[in-house]
């Protein structure tokens, strides 16, 4: 029997939006936050439950249970629940952090029953199948071996395990190695027994929904489930001792971009320095205005990037900054002098009015941009309802808009302070000083040898592939349509404007699109480098009075030689027009800021490439195209940055620019008649150049198919194999976009790839792909990526190869092309949540050459597709015997015994 309710509904608002609040007799709160005009749902589930509340000797373990959850129960088993989120259009994921953990869904408006039933039924009946716990402690161990590899991931945790020598934040969410292998499956019972509970959780719901229905189904789903029969158990004391001395160390890589972390202890969340700190975050690095961004990268130009923030939680919180070098060497101490004279002066001094204005402005923007998003409403209610109310993330909000400069001079000069200072730089050796402490070796998962059945081990040609049964319950709505209505203007100087209202949002997405990318340059790199000398300025404004103009009223303004972006209010855009109008008409591109914007380029460029799957795509993108621009990054190489010249950059400014080969998408709170009046006054009399936009050089005859073996140190080796794809026009296109959601791009476990090679055989963390992701005006790639251990990668090769085969003979069923087309039917309409979103979809359709209606067209257009239209394309189009190969990573070490285990990127 249902337990009687706590309490009635209340009603209050976010805003100046209704939030619905039930509390079950259970303890469960529900909270309901109706919002219109949008056809999906958001579901998330809220557990006061984190890696603080782990058992000495166990970390990890709220984080392994988080994986497990996914295997599902007895009513809903294992790969069902991403089955039937794939069926209803929707996708499900969790997050696990220090102090919570939350599961969430993302479905169309019809579906979010689905989302209760699932949640209610795991909160109770989670299964703990040996076999299943073996797999996933693998699979873990394989993530945290993913981590490492990357340098800026090692400097952290290093930093974090250094800076907090006894609080349960030392540890890292995904548990220590030697933890992570002491944990069983009663362990992990157990420790879902204390904390997965009805008592203490909050469940959101945020979207179309009408709050009434909400609210009784959701005591329909969960007012039977007791509450805990005991106590939670208290929170461990997570006190760490007052740091009374600056702490040190540094991590030598010889071939990393140098890069610092400094770290002081502050406060918890809840702390009343709280708001402050944020806003000092905000005035050192928000924004080219920002000081501490002014000073180390535009002024002294010590670093290529800066960032603040301050991160806390429940217990305790830090303060960080966090920079990188643009170039492959970098003083730490001028460094740490510079960001040391600006903290100073801030507490010496403290902000300008017109600083703390500009702060106010970004965060009332940023607030009225939070409204917007479903998931980022239902994480800001539900987390603050998990200790309290959730009326104090509204507090929040507005306690950091009422800081003033006292207060920030207090909290600088409080908690930025040398002894209590945790500094953490990752140098080349010829920077390390002799001095300064070296980081201990960071600790790495064991290599385990699991048991596996002959079952496991087989050819994935004898693996039954489930029936994906297209008449479930999940399946059988249409989505309704959504409220879509882009109109469209001609300028009589050839520009394009595409906007489509939205009142009450009060913000605006603007973008400008214009034909100058990379692929029409004339010089390998110019492009990207007038993008970031488009930055600098107009000729009627420098780049800081640019900066200040839009940074002042809360906004951004993103520039590029393709694709410009402008985030106001509504009650800005005007002015955010005319800067972009100014500065894409007029640029000055100083030439004291050529080589600085060079360097800075050069050291994104060498960033990226630390990454070993990044060097591995563009390895494959070169072996496909040639020396066509495609198949080089669209920055240039080093050398060819280096050589290019200001008059370059003018040059392909004078080819590209013009109106005619250029539109305009507007889309948020705005009247029709204003905006076109503005845009007439910014724009109208940009002289058009007579001209078509550079053509795009043909592609080079397909190669011969090869492969390529690159040996590179890490944990994984990462694989991308493929071959060249189609365009996006190519009538083909929507068949091969149900075929690549049958091999590799579905959400979660619902196609081949993830559910075979990841789930079944276990041979990979992660393993995805297809054709039409990469489809554009030309040809893009048909591309499987995959990461593992180098043991196993000729098996991953061959699991890949036999399901791109299958799909090539049509080895698939009607079901599987029937649950694809649902969900592709339901999936679009995440396309159109937001007034951003919107906008860049707009971008694209107008692009491409593609109708704007396009989205009230595809549920119909996607049904239509048959089964056979399918099998035709995969057999026109994937080419299992012409594949290039790429595998980037170290060498097979000699194996000590089989491996197995399923893979989940929860």
């Amino acid at each position: 029997m249902a337990r009687r309710l706590k309490s009635r509904p209340s009603v209050a608002r976010v805003g100046d939006q209704p939030v619905f609040e039930r509390v079950l007799g259970n303890g469960l709160k529900v909270l309901v936050l109706p919002r219109k005009g949008v056809r999906i749902v958001v579901c998330d589930l809220f557990y006061p439950v984190g890696s603080f509340d782990e058992p000495p000797g166990k970390s990890g373990i709220a984080h392994f249970l988080e994986h497990l959850l996914f295997k599902g129960t007895e009513r809903f088993p294992k790969g069902r629940i991403d089955q039937l989120a794939f069926l209803a259009g929707g996708q499900a994921n969790a997050d696990t952090g220090e102090d919570r953990t939350h599961y969430w869904f993302s479905l169309p408006a019809e579906q979010w029953e689905l989302a209760l039933e699932i949640e209610a039924d795991r909160m109770v009946h989670a299964q703990f199948d040996p076999r299943e716990v073996e797999a996933e402690r693998q699979v873990i161990g394989e993530e945290r071996a993913r981590d490492v590899e990357t340098p800026l991931i090692r400097l952290d945790q290093t930093h974090q395990a250094l800076s907090y020598l006894r609080h349960p934040y030392r540890d890292p969410v995904i548990g220590w190695p030697e933890d992570l292998e002491s944990i069983g499956a009663e362990d992990l019972e157990s420790f879902y027994r204390r904390h997965y509970r009805p008592d203490g959780t909050v469940l959101v719901l945020a979207g179309d929904v009408e709050p009434g229905l909400v609210l009784d189904r959701a005591l329909a789903h969960f007012g039977a489930i007791p509450p805990g029969q005991v106590q939670r158990p208290p929170r461990r004391d997570g006190i760490e001792g007052p740091q009374t001395g600056r702490r040190d160390f540094v991590m030598d890589e010889s071939e990393a971009l140098p890069r610092g972390i400094l770290g002081w202890h502050t406060v918890p969340e809840d702390h009343p320095d709280s708001p402050a700190l944020e806003v000092l975050a905000d005035l050192l690095s928000a924004g080219r205005r920002s000081r501490l961004w002014r000073s180390l990268v535009d002024e002294d130009r010590l670093v290529g990037w800066v960032e603040a923030a301050h991160a806390c939680g429940r217990q305790a919180g830090q303060f960080f900054v966090q920079l990188e070098a643009a170039e492959d060497q970098i003083d730490p101490s001028d460094v740490e002098e510079a960001i040391a004279d600006v903290i100073a002066d801030l507490a010496e001094i403290g902000p300008a009015p017109e600083e703390l204005a500009r702060v106010r402005n970004r965060f009332e923007a940023g607030w009225r941009w939070d409204q917007e998003d479903l998931l980022a409403l239902a994480c800001g209610v539900g987390q603050a309802a998990l200790w309290g109310d959730w009326r104090d993330w509204q507090a929040e909000h507005a306690a950091a808009l009422a800081v003033d400069a006292a207060a920030v001079r207090r909290v600088a000069s409080k908690y930025l302070v040398e002894s209590n200072l945790t500094a953490g730089w990752l140098l080349r050796p010829d920077d390390a000083k002799p001095n300064q402490r070296p980081a201990p070796p960071l600790p790495l998962p064991k290599k385990r040898g699991v048991a596996v059945t002959n079952a496991a081990l087989a050819s994935t040609a004898t693996i039954a592939h489930p029936k994906i049964d297209a008449s479930t319950k999940a399946g059988r709505r249409t989505p309704r349509q959504v409220d879509y209505q882009p109109r469209r203007m001609l300028l009589s100087n050839g520009l394009r404007v595409i906007h489509e209202r939205r009142p009450g949002v009060g913000v605006a997405a603007v973008d400008l699109y214009i034909e100058g990318g990379w692929v029409r340059e004339a010089v390998p790199g110019v492009s990207a480098l007038t993008s970031r000398m488009l930055e600098e300025g107009s000729v009627g404004r420098s780049s800081q009075e640019l900066a200040a103009a839009i940074e002042d009223v809360g906004g951004s303004l993103e520039l590029s030689t393709t694709w410009n972006s402008l985030r106001t209010r509504s009650e800005d855009l005007g002015l955010g027009l005319d800067l972009l109008a100014d500065v894409i008409r007029r640029p000055l591109f100083p030439a004291e800021a050529l080589d600085w914007a060079k360097q800075r380029i050069i050291g994104d460029l060498r960033g990226d490439r630390e990454d070993p799957a990044f060097r591995a795509d563009q390895t494959f993108r070169a072996m496909v195209y040639g020396d066509h621009p495609l198949g080089r990054d669209h920055r240039g190489g080093v050398r060819e940055i280096g050589r290019l010249t200001r008059d370059d950059v003018f040059a392909h400014h004078r080819r590209c620019f013009a109106p005619e080969t250029a539109f305009l998408v507007v889309v948020g709170e705005f009247d029709p008649r204003k905006l076109k009046r503005m845009i007439e006054k910014q724009f109208g009399d940009w002289e058009p150049k007579g001209e078509a936009a550079p053509s795009w050089p043909a592609l080079p005859a397909t190669g011969r198919p090869r492969s390529r073996r690159i040996t590179h140190p890490g944990e994984q080796v990462h694989i991308v194999l493929g071959h060249r794809g189609i365009a996006r026009r190519h009538p083909d296109y929507d068949a091969l976009l149900v075929l690549d959601h049958i091999l590799g791009s579905g959400p979660g476990f619902s196609d081949r790839l993830g559910r075979i090679v990841r789930d079944e055989l276990g041979l990979v963390y992660t393993v995805g792909g297809g054709m039409t992701d990469s489809a554009d005006l030309m040809p893009g790639l048909f591309r499987i990526y995959a990461g593992t251990m180098p043991e196993e990668a000729d098996r991953v090769v061959a699991a890949i190869v036999d399901q791109i085969r299958a799909m090539h003979l049509g080895h698939f069923s009607d079901d599987e092309v029937a649950g694809v087309q649902q969900y592709l039917a339901g999936a679009a309409l995440f396309e159109l949540q937001t007034v951003e979103q919107r906008a860049e979809r707009l971008v694209d359709l107008e692009r491409l050459g593609l109708p704007l209606d396009e989205p009230k067209t595809w549920p119909e257009r996607i049904a239509a597709i048959t089964p056979r239209q399918v099998r035709d394309a995969a057999r026109t189009h994937l080419h299992p015997d012409a594949l290039f190969r790429v595998a980037l990573g170290p060498l097979a070490r000699k194996r000590r015994g089989k491996r197995s285990g399923s893979r989940y990127a929860h």
